[in-house]
């Protein structure tokens, strides 16, 4: 039934290969607790025991708990709508700790952004790290990014990857446009239709990039370095430069504002900064 549902999501909603993968891996934590199910009572009991099992006996964060959670939850509502089950289940989220991103300091984004890559796979994996900083998309769009996406004229990306297969426009700067232009000059699979393709022509994938980007972070001291780190790097700086909340939604493709309102973490002195710009008494003598 699982096999059903994700052909259904993949052919009918089309819905991304990374989103699959993340099914597959769901059903694949579930599956000891439902599969032997035979009724929709014993169905409740088993999401159920499978989380206390999950949390208890196997220590998994509620982060990845609530992860899986959310795709047999979907998968839930689907046996539900299909009239598998005449009353749907859901599986409660578990409250998890409010923490704030550890975002690079300063000297570690500079010596990421001034590195010299040493062979061809460094230098994608470089340029990548750069659109990324510069732009705040994700990196599963930035390796799907096609040549006839780049508009070298009028400084726009058209990104194709988001989640749900939706397409949107990102502006990129003048220091991009001119390293993006030196390295699709020689760089790109020159029969492949990416930007940032691999030697036969493919698109970067996703673990590769990932494993390359951390031996990159080690060179330049900056050995936790991820792609989503610099992600939240760059929202970061965005709104401490001025940015809105709105133009900050539609940049990083997030439908919801409550989501990227999770990238408002400036720190206290960013907030004293400001509030001392629009304070009633600092503007008068007291």
């Amino acid at each position: 039934m699982s096999a059903t549902f994700i052909s259904e999501r993949r052919y009918l909603q089309n819905v991304s290969p990374k989103t699959v993968e993340w099914y597959k891996c769901s059903f694949k934590a579930f599956a000891p607790f439902i599969t032997t199910v035979s009724d929709q009572a014993e169905l409740r009991m088993a999401v159920k025991r499978a989380v206390m099992e999950m949390s208890e006996a196997r220590k998994l964060s509620p982060t990845s708990i609530n992860d899986y959670a959310r795709c047999i939850n979907a998968f839930l509502k689907w046996m539900a709508d299909e009239g598998y089950i005449t009353e749907r289940i859901r599986i409660p989220k578990i409250k998890t700790p409010k923490k704030l991103p550890s975002l690079l300091f300063e000297p570690q984004v500079t010596a990421l952004i001034q590195y010299k890559p040493k062979n061809r796979i460094e230098r994608r994996i470089h340029m990548m790290v750069l659109v990324v900083l510069d732009t705040g998309v994700r990196v599963d769009e930035v390796s799907h990014i096609r040549k006839q996406d780049v508009d070298m004229d009028n400084l726009l990306l058209t990104v194709n990857k988001g989640k749900g297969g939706k397409q949107r426009v990102v502006p990129f700067s003048l220091a991009l446009r001119r390293s993006l232009f030196r390295f699709m000059k020689t760089e790109p699979h020159p029969q492949s239709e990416f930007v940032f393709s691999t030697r036969s022509g493919l698109p970067q994938t996703y673990r590769n990039a990932h494993r390359q980007l951390k031996l990159i972070g080690t060179r330049v001291g900056a050995p936790g370095v991820r792609f989503h780190l610099l992600r939240h790097q760059w929202a970061t700086h965005y709104l401490r430069s001025g940015g809105s909340i709105a133009h900050l939604r539609r940049q990083l493709g997030h439908a919801s504002l409550e989501t990227v309102l999770d990238y408002e973490h400036l720190a206290s002195s960013d907030l004293s900064k400001v509030h001392e710009r629009f304070s009633l008494l600092a503007s008068r003598a007291i």
